[in-house]
């Protein structure tokens, strides 16, 4: 009979802890963005993602926290927390900040790109895991260049899960080609 009010108190103990992360991370954006700067440009996600990440951290830290029976300790787990998830975050693919600098006329050049073989591109996505290789070749059939979002639609995941399948699969794919 003591389990499921054990259960039930973990449950409410859970539940408490998220919508604490949620009213933490809400009343300290301004902390979350300056933890956040140095990587910022390089994390591939918009704010939305960014305080999500935030939540979580938070979560993860009143957790720790609360198990630890130190919650003076809170905000530098959630620093330490928060900055790790950035580190990861931004490891992937670099966002673009100024568009205009792509835009930028440049003479023409008379190279040409080299389309892969057929087992060159097998070759390639064996090195990928299953999932991967679904985006992969998804990706390679499209007739004009898909966005995150489009992947993340297709595919029924967050956008931010649909930048680190593609990110991991380029290291894999350029790990293996070196």
């Amino acid at each position: 009979m003591k389990q499921p009010t054990r259960q039930c108190n973990e449950q409410q103990h859970y539940q408490e802890a998220w919508s604490m992360a949620l009213q933490w991370v809400s009343t300290n954006q301004k902390l979350i963005r300056q933890i956040a700067t140095p990587y910022r440009r390089f994390i591939a996600g918009d704010n939305q993602d960014l305080y999500q990440e935030a939540t979580i951290a938070a979560y993860k830290a009143f957790i720790s926290t609360k198990k630890k029976g130190t919650p003076e300790r809170f905000t530098p787990f959630f620093r330490v927390i928060f900055q790790t998830n950035c580190i990861k975050l931004s490891s992937g693919i670099q966002t673009v900040h100024c568009l205009e600098d792509y835009f930028l006329p440049i003479p023409e050049q008379s190279t040409t790109i080299r389309e892969p073989k057929r087992n060159e591109i097998k070759q390639a996505l064996a090195t990928v895991s299953e999932r991967q290789r679904e985006v992969c070749l998804w990706l390679l059939k499209q007739p004009t260049p898909a966005s995150t979002p489009d992947i993340a639609t297709k595919f029924n995941v967050s956008r931010r899960h649909a930048c680190r399948l593609v990110s991991n699969s380029i290291q894999r794919i350029s790990g293996a080609s070196s």
